[in-house]
C-alpha cells in the first residue's frame, strides 16, 4: 500500500504535470474516474503541488482491502503573485488486488483534488 500511495502522491510533484501517473492505480469503473482526472490534471497546470500522506487505517485482506489517509497537499499558483493554499483531508479508498496490482475502486471525498 505504501508504495502504491507514495507513487500517486509522487507523481502529484512531478514538472511537467503528470495525471496520468496519479490516475495509473486508479480503476477505470470507478464513478468518478473522469471527473478526478480532468481536476487532477488542472491542478497540476495551474500549480506547483507538495503532497504528503500518513496512514490512518489499512484493514482487509489479501484480495480487499479498506484505507483511510490523512493526505495533506500545498499548491502554490504558477502565476506570478498567485495564491499558495494548503489543503488536508482524510480520504478513504477500497482496494482490490487483480493479479498483483492493487486497484483502488473507491476514493473519496474527491473535494482534494479540485482545482
Amino acid at each position: 500500500m505504501l508504495d502504491l500511495f507514495g507513487s500517486m502522491s509522487a507523481a502529484l510533484t512531478e514538472d511537467p504535470p503528470n495525471p496520468e501517473g496519479f490516475m495509473k492505480p486508479i480503476d477505470r469503473s470507478f464513478a468518478g474516474y473522469d471527473e478526478l482526472k480532468r481536476n487532477v490534471k488542472a491542478m497540476m497546470l495551474a500549480a506547483w503541488v507538495s503532497s504528503s500522506i500518513d496512514f490512518l487505517k489499512d484493514e482487509g485482506d489479501a484480495t480487499k482491502r479498506t484505507v483511510e489517509l490523512d493526505w495533506y497537499m500545498e499548491l502554490r499558483s504558477k502565476q506570478e503573485g498567485g495564491p499558495f493554499r494548503q489543503r488536508r483531508q482524510v480520504i478513504r479508498c477500497e482496494l482490490v488486488k487483480e493479479g498483483k496490482r492493487w486497484r483502488i475502486r473507491s476514493l473519496a471525498p474527491l473535494s482534494l483534488f479540485q482545482p
